[in-house]
């Protein structure tokens, strides 16, 4: 034990300095671990006495082994030290335990025990604490030290009788008793059980006299066996001692788990499962009634933590039948016994690999492997599906362990086939393919030529007809790419290789390589051949653009070249611009010379001119030459006529040049005129240009009111077209005034119930004349006749960008128009222009709002139904949302959202929110529906109240606390359910008695619960009601003692007689020194 000054001082631990075990420790300085020692658990010299002074630090160091490590546990008395405040333990390797106060007091003074246990057992050791006056250690203290145990000796209070060391078995007695008698009376006593406080219950019951204490054990079971003490905290913690031993009642055994059908596999083990609920029972097993003994060497009988099994070492078909497990002793009546149907069948083997494919070459080895899953498995080979057999020489099968060989040596061509492997459950196969010893049967000649562009062939032929050939010209495999060289497989294993066309750079060696299918072994055979040049393709000059008219002659010179020996004809192909082949003799004449060739085309026109192709060719190749021939001619008619700016005595005649020209430029273009009107059918010019540049010209001198047609004729050096007429109907000559032409279709832009409002493209041509007004046309709808609706002048129009606006009025509310539109100038109206689409006469915009009483606050009991069936309309048809607290609903397993329509002119549509079933925090709020549309938004909102139980009040605790009653305080719920809290509801219960008992009721958060018994523990409770009901309660923390905050006063001094007389008497007495 060690005498500290409080946390602020620092020390060294130096133990063992003094008699009494004295040292130093700090308070702030942490554990150190223990080390395993010894054995049983001992204390090592321990001191038996401990002191110190009032308000100082005390360390109590004890010295103890143990393997394992023991715990420890520190008592004053009956109180484990372990939630002292005041109080804290360490430990101190490698063999210290030490126990600490804070700032000791005099009622630390006392006897206090320590104990260790391990799995060897439990010691424990007593020793004494003094706590000196603040001071030291001066003769008035040394007295009070010196008074203490002689106020024992005084008072002799001693045990007379202790409880008495009892052995029962369990279900033999219905209570057990020990008592204690006290050598005084008055006195209260405590009893323990292992050191935690016996309460009266369904366990303990106690009968108490003045100086007798007993403690009854209701229905003893092996749990209650232990060491029972009896303590007068009064009298310095007295305590005496009597231990009760339980043992168990005789068993009752059962089955915790029944055994279960079970299907086995032959020479597999296969294990039959239960479990007992009590491991000591004994059990047999029995296949069909007759008993399995556990010397049979096929079963395996254990019985481990009462998990009984039998296991059936290699099952066999015959062991299928009835099994059952036996209770020997002690069994449940009816339930001593479990039963089972095993079905043993044969066991389906299966491959843990796969067979794969084998390529030999002949008289080669193949060799196939493959893995089963059991040592046992029975394995068949075979060929393309006939059984193997093998004869011990060229085949062999191999079986070790859990592999599996075929061995075919000297194979043969015809044992390529299908090896398959098939055991009980499982089947593989792969292919076997034998091949030749391949080599040249035949190679190729040692030397060959031929002439260049001519074909060369060269023939091989091997053993084996499926190997490879591949061919090789000068080290490099050919290429086939441009189909020049081609190799050939004739079968039989001859392959060709074709060279088509030879050229010179082809000359060199010619090899061919094939494997021998041993290894990677390749053979060659090879040729060497050389190419001879041969004749090339003709060459022609040039030949510059020719001339010719037509029906005269026209003649071009060509001329040519052909270098090297002649191998093949000269042939000449001649192509006119339409790209035909010209025909000599026919077309023209062809004459070739030895340098040059002379072409004469026979009678040339104008549609002959253009681009000629000559082509010369050999079979060497070929050469092409353009010549451009123009032959002239008159030019083609204009390619078109028209009349313009017609008035009385005047118009403009337009045209195109002609598509062609005849070959040289147009000179002048005359125009020519018939009247038709005076029936005289001469054409007769009337107007030309000076060359060939103008498109136009105008046409004077003519007659009004008669009608014209005009043509127009192209003149060049050659001579004059034939004329181009113009088209369409005959001109009639007077001022260009017509009606226009028609409207667009107009767009409604806007309407009301008496107007709407249209936009509509003008006439693309006015008619010659400007438009004066505009008159809209409307139809009913199912109405077939077009009516005049306004006629609008220029003024009461407007331009709108490309288009006009107008506005009629007059409409009836409800009906549904169309509307079309004439334009108007002094030729007249136009013709109508296209329908609009149809529109109702009504109110374009309406804000959104509730049709009906609109939406009304709720307020329903959980469970029941909230439902809000509103109408509303607006214009455009407004959209609809409905929100809770400012959360947009959609549909959900709790709420259903419906949305309805009526057919009307106006928008008038339903909706229905739905909530089968209310539920306080889910539901309670603030629903709010939203309308909204091109006129604006309207909301309108309500409150749904669920009501429910409140929820619990908060944050309980005691305000004050006395002998005999408890001030309470607390919180409202966080919820009142909906409905205000009418009363709280106030109960405790004794820790003594575990029952429950109603304090009283309040109407505010706080309560005075009275009728509590002195030094009694109690725990509180506090619950809510409304008219709904009650909620649930919240609980104050740890139990709460009944007890005053204060001591009766110590006694006064001795009264002394002041004055008396006959009737009185007055007494002086000293003051309590401590009130």
């Amino acid at each position: 034990m060690a005498r500290g000054a409080g946390p602020a001082r620092k020390k060294s631990l130096n133990p063992g300095e003094s008699e009494d075990g004295r040292g130093e420790w700090d308070w702030e300085k942490t554990s150190t671990p223990l080390a395993a020692k010894g054995k049983e658990p001992k204390f090592i010299k321990p001191s038996d006495k401990f002191s110190s002074t009032e308000g100082e630090n005390v360390f109590c160091f004890l010295d103890i082994v143990g393997d394992p490590i023991p715990t420890i546990t520190w008592f004053k008395a009956s109180k484990d030290l372990t939630s002292e405040p005041r109080c804290k333990q360490w430990t101190m390797g490698p063999n210290q335990a030490i126990l600490g106060f804070s700032k000791t007091k005099q009622e630390d003074e006392g006897e206090y025990r320590c104990e260790i246990e391990n799995e060897h057992g439990m010691v424990e050791h007593l020793f004494s604490l003094y706590v000196t006056v603040a001071g030291g250690m001066d003769f008035r203290a040394m007295l009070m030290r010196k008074k203490k145990p002689a106020k024992k000796v005084v008072e002799k209070v001693e045990w007379i009788e202790e409880p008495v060391d009892r052995q029962v078995k369990m279900g033999t007695v219905d209570e057990v008793r020990f008592t204690a008698k006290l050598s005084c009376k008055g006195k209260k006593a405590k009893w323990y059980m292992r050191n935690a406080e016996c309460y009266k219950g369904p366990k303990f019951g106690f009968e108490n006299d003045e100086d007798t204490f007993t403690l009854i054990i209701k229905k003893p079971e092996t749990g209650d066996t232990g060491r029972y003490t009896c303590t007068i905290r009064e009298c310095n913690d007295l305590s005496c001692k009597g231990y009760l031993e339980v043992e168990p009642a005789d068993p009752e055994y059962g089955f915790a788990t029944k055994l279960k059908d079970k299907k086995g596999k032959t020479k597999r083990k296969v294990q039959l499962k239960c479990k007992i609920d009590d491991p000591g029972a004994r059990v047999k097993w029995f296949k069909d009634g007759k008993e399995v003994m556990p010397s049979d060497p096929r079963f395996l009988i254990k019985n481990e933590d009462g998990v009984c099994t039998l296991d059936i070492r290699s099952a066999e078909i015959s062991d299928t039948g009835e099994y059952k497990c036996v209770i020997e002793d002690f069994g449940k009546e009816g339930a001593n016994e479990t039963k089972c149907q095993v079905d043993i069948q044969e066991f389906q083997h299966s491959f843990t690999s796969q067979l794969k494919g084998k390529r030999v070459v002949e008289d080669e080895t193949a060799i196939f492997e493959l893995g089963v899953e059991e040592d046992d498995a029975p394995v068949k080979w075979y060929k393309d599906g006939v059984e193997i057999v093998p004869d011990g020489k060229r085949i062999t099968i191999v079986c070790e362990g859990k592999k599996r060989k075929l061995i075919i040596k000297n194979c043969k061509i015809d044992d390529t086939c299908i090896i398959s492997a098939k055991t009980t459950g499982d089947e593989t196969s792969a292919p076997l393919d034998v091949n030749y010893h391949n080599g040249f049967k035949k190679g190729m000649r040692d030397f060959k030529q031929c002439v260049e562009r001519e074909q060369i062939i060269f023939n091989v032929e091997v053993k084996d007809p499926n190997a490879p050939c591949d061919f090789f010209i000068n080290g490099e495999p050919v290429d086939l790419s441009d189909g020049r060289i081609e190799v050939k497989d004739l079968g039989d294993g001859k392959r060709q290789l074709i060279i088509n066309k030879a050229i010179m750079g082809d000359a060199g060696t010619v090899s061919c390589k094939t494997p021998s299918n041993k290894g990677d072994e390749i053979l060659e055979t090879k040729s060497n051949f050389s190419v001879i040049k041969g004749e090339e393709a003709p060459v022609m000059g040039d030949c510059g653009p020719v001339s010719g008219i037509a029906k005269k002659a026209c003649a071009m010179t060509i001329p040519y070249k052909v270098e090297g020996e002649k191998q093949s004809d000269l042939e000449i192909i001649v192509e006119g611009p339409d790209g035909k082949v010209l025909k000599m003799g026919k077309d023209a004449n062809l004459t070739i010379h030895g340098d040059r060739i002379q072409l004469d085309l026979i009678n040339p026109t104008r549609e002959k001119s253009g681009k000629y192709k000559v082509t010369m060719k050999n079979a060497q190749g070929s050469c092409e030459k353009w010549i451009d021939v123009n032959i002239m001619d008159k030019p083609t008619p204009p390619q078109s006529c028209k009349v313009t700016d017609v008035f009385h005595d005047n118009c403009v005649v337009h045209w195109t040049p002609p598509k062609d020209d005849g070959g040289t430029p147009i000179k002048k273009y005359v125009v020519e005129c018939v009247d038709t009107t005076t029936g005289n059918a001469t054409w007769t010019p009337v107007a030309s240009t000076d060359d060939g540049g103008p498109k136009k010209i105008k046409v004077e001198n003519l007659t009004q009111g008669h009608r014209y047609r005009f043509r127009v004729v192209a003149a060049n050096k050659i001579g004059v077209s034939e004329p181009c007429e113009m088209s369409g109907d005959d001109i009639l000559m007077k001022d260009p005034w017509d009606e226009p032409d028609p409207c667009g279709k107009p767009d409604i832009l806007d309407w009301s119930p008496n107007h709407a409002d249209l936009a509509w493209d003008p006439p693309a041509f006015d008619g010659g004349a400007p438009i004066t007004h505009y008159v809209i046309e409307q139809k009913e709808k199912n109405m077939g006749q077009w009516v005049e609706g306004k006629v609008l002048t220029l003024k009461e129009v407007e331009e709108m960008g490309k288009k006009i606006k107008g506005k009629i009025d007059g409409l009836v509310e409800g009906c549904e128009y169309q509307f079309r539109v004439r334009a108007v100038n002094k030729g007249g109206p136009s013709k109508p222009g296209p329908p609009s689409e149809s529109m109702i006469a009504k109110h374009r915009f309406i804000p959104p709002h509730i049709i009906g009483d609109g939406i009304h606050d709720i307020t329903l009991k959980k469970g029941r139904p909230i439902r809000y069936d509103l109408w509303f309309g607006g214009e455009p048809a407004p959209s609809c949302e409905w929100l809770r607290n400012g959360r947009t609903l959609t549909n959900d397993d709790a709420t259903s959202l419906e949305l309805y329509s009526k057919n009307t002119i106006y928008t008038e549509r339903n909706t229905v929110l739905s909530i089968p079933k209310a539920d306080r925090a889910r539901d309670t709020g603030r629903y709010t529906i939203r309308l909204t549309c091109e006129a604006g938004t309207f909301e309108a909102s309500a409150n749904v109240n669920v009501l429910d139980v409140p929820t619990k009040p908060r944050q309980l605790q005691p305000d004050e606390i006395r002998a005999e009653h408890v001030k309470l305080s607390w919180l409202p719920p966080e919820d009142d359910g909906g409905t205000p809290i009418t009363s709280y509801l106030v109960r405790y219960m004794d820790i003594d008695s575990g029952e429950w008992v109603t304090a009283c009721t309040s109407t505010t958060p706080n309560a005075t619960a009275t009728g509590l018994k002195p030094g009694h523990l109690y725990q509180f409770e506090v619950s809510a009601i409304n008219k709904e009901g009650q909620s649930e309660p919240i609980f104050t923390g740890d139990p709460i003692l009944a007890e005053n905050p204060y001591r009766p006063p110590s006694q006064p001094g001795e009264p002394k007689i002041v004055d008396f007389d006959n009737k009185s008497v007055t007494l002086r007495w000293d003051k309590p020194k401590n009130d």
